[in-house]
Formats: structure tokens, C-alpha cells, sequence
């Protein structure tokens, strides 16, 4: 129970920052990993903290990664491996899934928000008429236009680690 609570906590707070702001501050994550940390050391000792590690890794790798192709920020990392530290492993690894579905959705969401239905049907359309003429002349009308629109992933690992929390039977 206190695991999840700081998990919530944590959570909550990055995620409310993250969508008013746009990013997750240090002053947020740092103290939920050590919180975590010192968590699994008074629950479980040595092997807790060995759990917490393993949550972090199995988190953060993900976003790790993530962050090196540029698809998410530094902070988005941290509440990750922060979350994983509190969590321990097996809750961190559906909670990563859960996030990583919930972040999925809410990418379908804002795209589809943005969408501009006239131009969409024209593009369609010009592509049917000219691939008899070959694919990639037709391919060529559908290139997308260059911009650069975020998730606020704190918001989709809130999100998941409620799933998983009140609906357990129901996560990845």
C-alpha cells in the first residue's frame, strides 16, 4: 500500500505538471527514486533494493531508448525509472505496457484532433487517381508536412499506473 501511494503521488504530480507545463522537473523525480529506494530497503533489504533496481531498469530502458531517438524527454525517463524503483519489477513491467497503451491512445486522440478532414479526402483521393501511373508517384502526395507534436507521457503513466492499480485483472 505504501508503494502505491508514492507511485500515485508521484504520478499525480508529474502528470499534472507535465500537461500544464510540457515537462517533468527534477525537483519531482529525483525525490521519487530515492523515495523508492529507501522504500524497498525498509520492506525488503538487500533484496528490495535489488527489486527497485530491477524496476527501474525495466522501466526506464524503454524510454531510455526512447529519449536517444528524440520521441520523448528527460523527464518522461525519470518518472519512469522512478516509478519502476517504487514499484519493483512485475507492477513496473505492467505498468510500462499499460502507460505505453494508454500514451498510444492519447497519440490517436490528439492526431486525430488535428486531422484536416478536407485535405485528408483530397490526398486520398489524388493517391487512388494516380497509382495506376505507380506507387511512388502516388506515394509522393501523401508525404506528411514536418511538425513536431509531443504526448504528454507523465499524463499516460498516471494514467496506467491507475489501470493497473484498480482494474489489475484487466492490465497487459
Amino acid at each position: 500500500p505504501a508503494a502505491a501511494a508514492l507511485a500515485v503521488a508521484c504520478a499525480t504530480t508529474a502528470a499534472v505538471l507535465d500537461h500544464r507545463q510540457g515537462h517533468i522537473p527534477n525537483a519531482v523525480t529525483y525525490p521519487c527514486l530515492l523515495a523508492g529506494f529507501m522504500l524497498a530497503a525498509a520492506g525488503g533489504g538487500l533484496a528490495g533494493i535489488g527489486l527497485a533496481f530491477a524496476g527501474l531498469i525495466a522501466a526506464g530502458m524503454i524510454f531510455i531508448i526512447a529519449f536517444a531517438a528524440g520521441s520523448c524527454g528527460g523527464g518522461d525517463v525519470k518518472l519512469m525509472a522512478a516509478l519502476g524503483a517504487i514499484l519493483g519489477l512485475w507492477p513496473a513491467i505492467d505498468v510500462t505496457l499499460a502507460a505505453l497503451m494508454v500514451g498510444g491512445v492519447i497519440a490517436l486522440f490528439s492526431m486525430a484532433r488535428r486531422v484536416q478532414w478536407s485535405v485528408l479526402a483530397r490526398n486520398v483521393g489524388l493517391f487512388a487517381l494516380l497509382l495506376p501511373a505507380g506507387f511512388r508517384d502516388a506515394a509522393s502526395v501523401l508525404k506528411p508536412r514536418e511538425t513536431h507534436h509531443t504526448v504528454r507521457f507523465g499524463v499516460a503513466a498516471a494514467l496506467g499506473l491507475l489501470w493497473c492499480l484498480f482494474m489489475p485483472g484487466f492490465t497487459p
